[in-house]
């Protein structure tokens, strides 16, 4: 095993020791962080839903986002098993971030 994926295992058995026993300090913005890095290095495409990408992501409204939607900014949501609601990426927000740049 490579020594960079040793240190990175190490990391995580440690961050799951800690998270067991209830020993953590991080704030909900720090453990969402870990979350997309966790996920960048496992190469896993990670699904949001409307609220969070309209809270953290778009900065608007669920009407807004529904706007987007019918002017075809923001692709059909995906159906992800265990969640009743549609989930996108934040790579699905790439030309609704760029609309509201530029029509601000």
């Amino acid at each position: 095993m490579k020594p960079v994926l040793k240190l990175i295992r190490q990391a995580l058995v440690e961050m799951i020791n800690h998270i067991d026993s209830g020993d953590t300090t991080e704030n909900e913005e720090e453990l969402n962080e870990a979350l997309e890095a966790i996920n960048k290095i496992n190469h896993g495409t990670r699904r949001y839903s409307k609220r969070y990408l309209c809270d953290y992501v778009l900065h608007c409204s669920e009407s807004c986002f529904n706007t987007y939607l019918s002017m075809g900014l923001i692709p059909p949501g995906y159906k992800e098993l265990g969640f009743k609601e549609l989930r996108w990426s934040k790579k699905d927000m790439k030309a609704a971030i760029e609309y509201r740049k530029t029509h601000s």
